[in-house]
């Protein structure tokens, strides 16, 4: 038996593509038609306008590109000062809120009721020491807390004014143990 040698090549697989030149003539052309100018031609920006009116001053076209000729003042006279200042006031005239009276028995009762302050007070008596916020808001309340029951007549410092009329309390102070040794 003899060999064949194989081929790489096999016939046609599909449809078979038309030349180049076979291709362009078959395309459909769109009609050719004319453009649109969109805009005015280049360079008309910089072109003179050409005014459709005369003046009866009789002056010459201005060119438009060229503002006013008015001198502009670079420092601000003391004439124009004076008319600008009253516009650079304020309209509105600021007050401070005033704050309202309260009466000093019920800014007691609220000053006792603060949960805040309850909360702080707790743990300044645990040994906590408070900073930045806590401590400006508790130092401030137990200021006023004090102020009002000065202003009331409650004061706290009756405490020791009690100590010095209570004989009991001279009695839990001394000490037995010198007494009874001679010491």
């Amino acid at each position: 038996m003899t060999r064949k040698k194989k081929s790489r090549t096999s016939g046609q697989i599909g449809i078979r593509h038309k030349p180049a030149a076979e291709a362009r003539q078959e395309r459909d052309r769109p009609v050719e038609t004319k453009k649109k100018g969109a805009g005015l031609k280049s360079g008309s920006r910089n072109a003179l306008v050409q005014a459709d009116k005369t003046e009866s001053s009789g002056s010459k076209n201005k060119d438009p590109r060229i503002g006013s000729k008015k001198p502009i003042p670079l420092v601000v006279t003391v004439a124009e000062q004076k008319l600008l200042a009253p516009a650079t006031q304020p309209k509105a005239v600021l007050a401070k809120a005033k704050p309202v009276e309260i009466a000093p028995e019920v800014e007691l009762a609220q000053i006792e009721q603060d949960e805040r302050l309850a909360e702080l007070l707790e743990r300044t008596e645990q040994g906590e020491i408070l900073t930045g916020k806590d401590a400006k808001y508790f130092n401030a309340k137990t200021a006023r807390h004090a102020e009002l029951l000065t202003l009331l007549g409650l004061d706290l410092d009756e405490d020791e004014d009690d100590e010095d009329l209570d004989p009991l309390a001279k009695l839990e102070q001394t000490d037995w143990r010198k007494d009874l040794l001679g010491e």
